[in-house]
C-alpha cells in the first residue's frame, strides 16, 4: 500500500496521530475489499470514512473512500458520474504519486468503459489497474483487479483470458474466498458462452454449480441465467431448465443484483421453454418479463422481448402476428442503437467534461515533467529547460545562478523516523523552496525555477539576479529551512541543507552540464566544510 498523503495546500494545526491514520486506513482497506459485493452498510461506512479523512486532512484516504462511493454509482447505472469521479481521482493520484489510488481509479474506469461498450479502453485501464497494484496489496484486491482484466480479455475474445481466470480462481481458492470463486466462475462461463466455446462454458458452469452447492451459496438469477444459457447452447434443454428453475422464486427474481429485476433471466427462460415446445410456459415467462421491463424502464430487454414474442407467434403458427411483432422489434432496435450511441457519447462527455479535463493534454504533459512526491519539476524538465534559460539573456542583471541543494544527513531521518517521515520532510522542503523562489516557481518560463533531481537533491535556478544577490537569496533559503519547527516531524533530528552555486557571470555561452558540474563541486565543498552552508564561486 502507498503511504497516506496529506491534503496539499492545507496546514494542519498538529500532526495527525499515527493511530488515527492507521485505524482509518484499515477501515478504507476493508471497504475496498467488500465493495465488490452488495453489503447494506458499505455506503454509510464509506461516507463516514470520507468525512473523517477530510476532517483529518488525509487526502489519499478521502479519495479512496470516494472511489468506493463512485463504484456504487456505477453499479446502479450512473456510469457517467462514476467515470467522471474516477477520472478526477486518477489525475490527482498521478500528480501526487499515489500508486495504489491510481490502480483503484484504473480499476473503476475499466468497469465503466466495459459497461459503455468500449472494450479497448476498458482493457487498457484493466491492464494498468493490474500492473499498478502493489505486490503486497490484499489478495482480495489482486483477485478483483486481475479478474476484471480477465473479463476484458474474455469479452474481446482473447484466449489469454483463460490463464488469467485460472490464476485468480486459484488465488480465491487459496484464501478460501467463496464469493470471489463464484464471481470468477460465473464470469468465465459467460465469456466462454458469448465467444461460442460452449463445451468450455459447460465445464465452468458445472464447476460454478459444484462450488455453490458445496458451500451452500445460493445462486442469484443472473448466475442461473449464465448456467442455463451455456446448457441451452449445447442443446441440453432439459438440464438447462432444471438449472434455471430455482430462479423463478419471486424472492430470487426481486433480489436480482443486475439492475434488471430478473427480467433478463425470464427472457432466457422464455426462449428455453419455447425451444422445448412449452409455448404456454414460455408466454407466461415472457409476459412477466415485459411487465418488469415496463415497471423498471428496461428498454433494451424490452426490445429483445419483442424478438422473442415474434418467435413465439411463429412457433404457434401465428405468422402475421409474428411478422408485425418482428417489424416492431426492427424499428425499436434501430431506435435503441441510436439512443445507446447517444447515451454513450453523453456519458463519455460527462466523464471528460470538467474544466481540468478539457485541459488534460496540457495537464498530462505538465505532470510528465513533475516529480510525483513533491510536485516540483523533475530531471526531464531540467534537461529541457536549463539549456533554454542559459541560452537567453537573463532579465535585468543578465546573470543566471544554478544552485544544487542537498539535505544534510537525510539517511539518518529515514532510518530513525521512517521513510514516510522522510517523504514528508522532502515535501515540506519543496514547499519552502517554492515559497522563497523569487519567481514563485509558476513563472518558470521567465527563467527561475525549482526542481527535484532525485533523492534529497534539489536544483534552484535563479535568473535575473546579480551573483551576489543570488547568493544572499540562497542564504535566506538555507536559514528558512533550518528555522522550521522540524521537531514535530523528526524529534531531536535537525533538518538543514547544504548549497553549492555557480553563476553565468562573465560567460558567453555556458553549457548546462558545465554549470551543473560547477555547482556540484561547490556543494561537495559545502559538505566537506561542515554542512548547513552555501558555497559559491565568489566565496
Amino acid at each position: 500500500m502507498t503511504s497516506v498523503a496529506e491534503r496539499p495546500g492545507e496546514e494542519c494545526d498538529s500532526v495527525v496521530p499515527a493511530s488515527a491514520t492507521r485505524d482509518l486506513g484499515a477501515v478504507v482497506d476493508d471497504l475496498e475489499i467488500v465493495s465488490r459485493f452488495e453489503r447494506d452498510d458499505v455506503e454509510v461506512l464509506a461516507e463516514r470514512a470520507l468525512g473523517r479523512a477530510r476532517e483529518l486532512g488525509l487526502a489519499e484516504l478521502e479519495k479512496r473512500a470516494g472511489l468506493v462511493l463512485a463504484d456504487r454509482l456505477r453499479r446502479r447505472g450512473n456510469v457517467a458520474e462514476a467515470g467522471r469521479r474516477a477520472q478526477e481521482t486518477l489525475r490527482w493520484a498521478v500528480e501526487h504519486g499515489a500508486g495504489h489510488l491510481q490502480a483503484r481509479a484504473h480499476h473503476l474506469l475499466a468497469g465503466a468503459f466495459q459497461e459503455l461498450g468500449d472494450l479497448s479502453q476498458a482493457l487498457e485501464h484493466a491492464v494498468r489497474a493490474a500492473d499498478m497494484l502493489a505486490d503486497d496489496a490484499p489478495h482480495q484486491l489482486r483477485i478483483d483487479h486481475h479478474a476484471r482484466l480477465a473479463d476484458c480479455l474474455g469479452l474481446n475474445g482473447d484466449l489469454v483470458a483463460r490463464e488469467r481466470y485460472d490464476h485468480v480462481l486459484a488465488l480465491a481458492e487459496e484464501i478460501g474466498d467463496v464469493e470471489r470463486q463464484v464471481l470468477v466462475l460465473n464470469n468465465r462461463t459467460y465469456c466462454e458462452t458469448i465467444s461460442g466455446h460452449y463445451d468450455e462454458a459447460l465445464v465452468w458452469s458445472a464447476r460454478l454449480q459444484e462450488v455453490s452447492a458445496r458451500h451452500g451459496v445460493p445462486l442469484r438469477a443472473g448466475r442461473l441465467d449464465t448456467i442455463g444459457r451455456a446448457l441451452m447452447e449445447l442443446g441440453r434443454l432439459e438440464d438447462a431448465e432444471a438449472a434455471m428453475l430455482p430462479g423463478l422464486h419471486p424472492e430470487v427474481l426481486d433480489a436480482s443484483l443486475d439492475g434488471d429485476a430478473g427480467a433478463d433471466f425470464l427472457l432466457t427462460l422464455a426462449e428455453l421453454r419455447r425451444r422445448r415446445g412449452n409455448l404456454a410456459g414460455a408466454q407466461e415467462n415472457l409476459d412477466e418479463c415485459v411487465r418488469r421491463c415496463e415497471r423498471h424502464g428496461l428498454t433494451s430487454i424490452r426490445v429483445r422481448a419483442r424478438r422473442e414474442q415474434a418467435e413465439l407467434h411463429a412457433a404457434a403458427g401465428r405468422y402475421r402476428h409474428a411478422f408485425e411483432e418482428h417489424k416492431l422489434f426492427t424499428d425499436e432496435f434501430m431506435e435503441l442503437q441510436s439512443a445507446d450511441r447517444d447515451a454513450r457519447a453523453r456519458a463519455l462527455q460527462a466523464m471528460y467534461e470538467t474544466a481540468e479535463a478539457r485541459r488534460q493534454t496540457r495537464r498530462y504533459r505538465e505532470l510528465s515533467l513533475r516529480d510525483p512526491l513533491t510536485g516540483l519539476y523533475n530531471r526531464r524538465f531540467v534537461d529541457d529547460e536549463l539549456p533554454r534559460v542559459l541560452g537567453e539573456p537573463a532579465a535585468a542583471a543578465g546573470s543566471v545562478t544554478v544552485a544544487l541543494l542537498d539535505l544534510d544527513h537525510f539517511k539518518r531521518i529515514n532510518d530513525t523516523c521512517s521513510h514516510e517521515i522522510g517523504d514528508r520532510v522532502l515535501r515540506a522542503v519543496a514547499q519552502l523552496l517554492v515559497e522563497t523562489d523569487p519567481a514563485n516557481a509558476d513563472s518558470a518560463y521567465a527563467g527561475s525555477f525549482v526542481a527535484r533531481l532525485g533523492g534529497e537533491e534539489f536544483l534552484l535556478v535563479v535568473a535575473g539576479l546579480a551573483p551576489g544577490a543570488a547568493v544572499r537569496h540562497l542564504e535566506e533559503v538555507r536559514r528558512t529551512v533550518a528555522a522550521q519547527p522540524w521537531d514535530e516531524l523528526t524529534g531531536d533530528l535537525p533538518v538543514t541543507v547544504s548549497i553549492g552555486a555557480a553563476s553565468t557571470d562573465g560567460l558567453d555561452s555556458p553549457a548546462a552540464s558545465d554549470m551543473l558540474a560547477r555547482a556540484d563541486a561547490r556543494l561537495y565543498t559545502a559538505k566537506r566544510q561542515g554542512r548547513d552552508r552555501v558555497v559559491s564561486e565568489a566565496g
